[in-house]
């Protein structure tokens, strides 16, 4: 299997040049104003959607929106640091996510360790690995406390579907690939399912439950979710992670937003099922899915295998692909990995990473179920359900590939340019859960928040929410 980070020369010296610059423009942005930060966070989206450049011919290779997201980040702590204190929202969401990030850490030390008679990574495929899982949570808590205006969440998320809107046509009349050298100018081939789920999740529930905007303009939202989904059902019916979770996103959409319909058109649904659902799954089966489930199958077999050796904290990023060469799958004795984000999970952070990480999902629910009724009808109301739908899908993606947090020898670092948007739209959820503090959040900076670590005492009860100015 090809290295992480190959080429060397020319992958590590366009890396260089461009998160210097990347990292100048941020700093510019982070460090004036925060209107002009947000210029940074919309260039991320359209970058990530529309400019993907990557280094690199590998799964390896790194791509335009990594470093950007990179410089984001880093321009955003040294913002922090700047003013002498590094305040984080005190919220158990936040306290989930930055104790996933450190159990990352403590998995990569454990990972140092000679568990098999047999080398482990590289270690820059580590450190690659290792920096999926923090700027992942960094982009996170990023988003969640630099957008302070739910007109700013407001402006990135139309950002977000028209320029995504703009890729699926793209998509379906051709795409074109351009590279100059070993630098990748466009790719479809990193267009992940986090991009459909979140495209398809953003549109039809601005769509459906977003009664400030005109009837056109709704229209308009669920007719570009309507195509995002129909591009993946008709034209890639085959690639089940294109369509199954965003199909999953909207019946969670549409299942809260009309409870009662959803109900009765899901029993209505049970008599084509019945009827056409051997022949759906036998189409998936001839497109070549079969082997795929076995493969996945027996992947899970054998790298529980390597798992029961150190099954707390697992074996660090992107250890454990190296190890399975001791163990045969279907007669091979071959590097692999497990396609499948929860078990790549427990491989490389253990049992205890994956409960972190669940720990997290269910606070981003109930947060998400918390504001639900609190907030105001229109643009903020909508946001939350679509974040209920997106969260669904993502996870049922999760279970199909490693699109959550790529693994550095399946999807890759090139896979952050979908896996991002699953981070930046739940941040997006904090951010409003963090206005909720002030009457005047939606004209207003968000207010100070409260360290997540005081100095003494126990954190603070969150402030009532507030949205009767905001209306």
């Amino acid at each position: 299997m090809k290295d992480l980070a190959t080429p060397f020369v020319e992958m590590y010296l366009a890396l260089l040049v461009g998160a210097l610059a990347l990292a100048g423009v941020a700093l510019a942005f982070s460090l004036r104003t925060q209107a002009r930060s947000l210029l940074g966070l919309g260039l991320l989206l359209v970058t990530a959607v529309l400019v993907p450049f990557h280094l690199g011919d590998t799964a390896g290779g790194v791509s335009g929106p990594l470093v950007m997201a990179g410089a984001l980040c880093v321009a955003w702590l040294l913002q922090q640091l700047v003013r002498r204190r590094v305040a984080l929202d005190g919220s158990r969401v936040v306290m989930a996510v930055v104790a996933f990030m450190a159990v990352a850490i403590l998995s990569f030390v454990v990972g140092q360790y000679p568990w098999f008679p047999t080398a482990h990574a590289p270690m820059r495929a580590q450190l690659g690995g290792l920096g999926l899982f923090l700027l992942s949570g960094s982009v996170f808590l990023l988003i969640g406390h630099q957008v302070g205006r739910l007109t700013q969440l407001r402006r990135l998320t139309w950002v977000f579907i028209a320029s995504g809107t703009l890729l699926v046509v793209m998509l379906i009349i051709g795409w074109p690939d351009v590279k100059v050298g070993r630098i990748g100018i466009t790719s479809s081939q990193s267009i992940g399912s986090m991009f459909f789920v979140w495209l398809v999740a953003m549109s039809i529930s601005q769509g459906l439950c977003n009664r400030d905007l005109p009837p056109p303009l709704r229209f308009t939202m669920v007719a570009a979710g309507a195509l995002t989904l129909a591009r993946s059902l008709f034209l890639a019916f085959s690639w089940a992670s294109g369509w199954l979770p965003p199909l999953v996103a909207v019946a969670v959409i549409v299942f809260v937003r009309y409870p009662r319909t959803a109900l009765g058109a899901s029993l209505l649904g049970i008599v084509p099922v019945m009827l056409f659902g051997d022949r759906v799954f036998a189409a998936l089966l001839e497109g070549g899915e079969s082997y795929s489930w076995m493969t996945r199958l027996e992947a899970f077999r054998v790298i529980l295998q390597v798992v029961v050796h150190n099954p707390l904290l697992g074996f660090g990023p992107a250890n454990y692909s190296h190890y399975t060469v001791l163990f045969p799958i279907l007669g091979w004795w071959v590097q692999f990995s497990s396609h499948n984000n929860y078990l790549d999970l427990v491989a490389q952070t253990g049992l205890v990473g994956l409960l972190v990480f669940f720990w997290f999902v269910a606070e981003v629910f109930l947060l998400a179920m918390r504001l639900r009724w609190r907030v105001p009808a229109g643009f903020a109301r909508a946001y939350v359900i679509g974040v209920m739908g997106g969260l669904a899908g993502s996870l049922v993606a999760a279970l199909l590939a490693d699109w959550v947090i790529p693994f550095a020898y399946n999807i890759g670092l090139r896979g952050f340019r979908s896996s991002v948007l699953f981070w930046f739209f739940l941040g997006g959820l904090l951010a409003i859960k963090r206005m909720s503090a002030s009457p005047s959040a939606m004209g207003a900076a968000v207010p100070r928040a409260e360290p997540l670590f005081p100095a003494a005492g126990p954190l603070k009860a969150a402030a009532p929410l507030a949205f009767k100015d905001m209306a």
